[in-house]
């Protein structure tokens, strides 16, 4: 369940630097600009209890078009371009963006 959301920058359309860590022996990263994105932030909650058992980031990808078709976020619509693909950035994961 999700508890208290804030979006970063204002929740504004931003530039950011994103890092996903790749399946190697040891710690590598691949890290990427994304141009058009808006970041959120937000408790996530015990949906019995409602207290909270974790935060998270999560990234909004407002601009799809030139998006790679096979994406996960993208196969589950009809195509690129055609919604705004928005994703958990999991554990050991970096994102760089503006400061609030």
């Amino acid at each position: 369940m999700i508890g208290s959301v804030k979006g970063i920058n204002g929740g504004k359309v931003m530039q950011l630097v994103t890092c996903h860590r790749t399946l190697f022996p040891y710690l590598l990263y691949s890290c990427h600009s994304v141009p058009k994105v808006r970041v959120y932030e937000m408790d996530i909650l015990d949906p019995n209890s409602k207290a909270k058992i974790n935060h998270g980031v999560a990234s909004c990808h407002m601009h799809t078009s030139d998006s790679n078709p096979n994406h996960a976020e993208l196969t589950m619509a009809s195509g690129p371009g055609q919604i705004k693909a928005c994703h958990w950035l999991f554990e050991n994961h970096l994102i760089w963006t503006v400061a609030d």
